[in-house]
């Protein structure tokens, strides 16, 4: 009698016919593989001689330190304990805090920081050199097909291009190259912007975080200065000895505070790890784009062997 094989050898017995199947299929079809990853590694090249390559300027940043030798001390006062961080939470749902190191990193792509970067035209030219014509020292439509098709379209429907920089643009073209990610599951962050010049990225870099700490030490300033303000004109009204005393020591705290803000150091964000970036370019990286690239040739050329056996498979079956 006949031995009857468990399902599980029937399936590995099917499996490894399907696999010589394949594998016979495959070494039948080798010149269509070999094209294929020809073809994905020609693209790649050509893709990386046409793309211009970028530098990736790179910076550490984390919260302000309060202690120890590097920190600049703490500006406001010390609570302690559940009431304290009750006391100094904003009334929503879970009682949010929000820190100067989260506003920092809010503020850092934002239409007040980018209005500060204006002021520096060199900068501006950096961010949108293909607007900048130096010869006409001016301002100029973007050149290019895609960006004369962009230019007759908007003309369609009424609208127009823009051609000199305004601070939406310079908040936009901020977000369009930096990248914020976490260092580990602390609070630090990595902040990397790319450029077709290594000066001009770091450049951009040091002087986005400089005018976000900068723009956060005027609205700090400007709050101090007000409540300052408000507490002398209160206490040059009273009278009550108690009163003049609560206000006093208002005052005193407030003006501590001011000083603190004028101390120059960094109020929001330490620099862990001051911008930097290699001396060559980065990206594109050659070493991954054409491996993947022949990866993908190469699927694409098992995709297509495998279409052609089904279609003469289809063809033998057709009577």
């Amino acid at each position: 009698m006949p031995l009857r094989r468990s399902p599980v050898e029937v399936e590995a017995v099917e499996t490894g016919l399907r696999l010589r199947r394949f594998l016979r299929t495959m070494r039948e079809g080798w010149p269509i593989l070999f094209i294929g990853t020809a073809l994905g590694v020609v693209a790649s090249v050509t893709a990386l001689r046409l793309v211009v390559p970028q530098y990736t300027a790179v910076m550490v940043i984390g919260p302000t330190a309060r202690v120890g030798a590097a920190a600049m001390g703490a500006r406001l006062p010390v609570l302690i304990g559940r009431e304290a961080a009750a006391a100094a939470s904003e009334p929503g749902p879970g009682d949010e805090i929000l820190s100067d190191f989260a506003r920092y990193l809010q503020l850092f792509t934002s239409i007040p920081v980018a209005e500060r970067l204006m002021a520096d035209p060199l900068l501006l030219r950096g961010l949108f050199p293909d607007r900048w014509d130096g010869e006409a020292g001016n301002w100029r439509p973007a050149p290019g097909p895609m960006a004369s098709a962009k230019r007759t379209f908007l003309a369609l429907v009424g609208r127009s291009d823009w051609v000199e920089p305004d601070a939406e643009r310079v908040a936009s073209a901020l977000q369009d190259r930096l990248t914020i990610d976490m260092v580990g599951s602390g609070p630090m962050r990595r902040l990397r912007l790319r450029h077709a010049d290594r000066a001009m990225a770091l450049r951009i870099l040091s002087a986005a975080a400089q005018a976000t700490d900068a723009h956060l030490r005027a609205e700090a300033s400007r709050r101090s200065a007000a409540q300052i303000a408000h507490a002398r004109a209160r206490l040059a009204g009273i009278t009550v000895a108690e009163h003049r005393q609560a206000l006093a020591d208002l005052l005193s705290e407030q003006e501590r505070i001011a000083m603190m803000i004028e101390v120059d150091l960094p109020l929001a964000a330490d620099a862990i790890e001051p911008p930097a970036a290699a001396q060559r370019p980065d990206w594109p990286n050659p070493l991954r784009v054409v491996p993947v690239a022949a990866l993908v040739g190469l699927m694409a050329g098992a995709l297509a062997v495998g279409l052609r056996r089904l279609w003469r498979a289809g063809g033998e079956a057709t009577p």
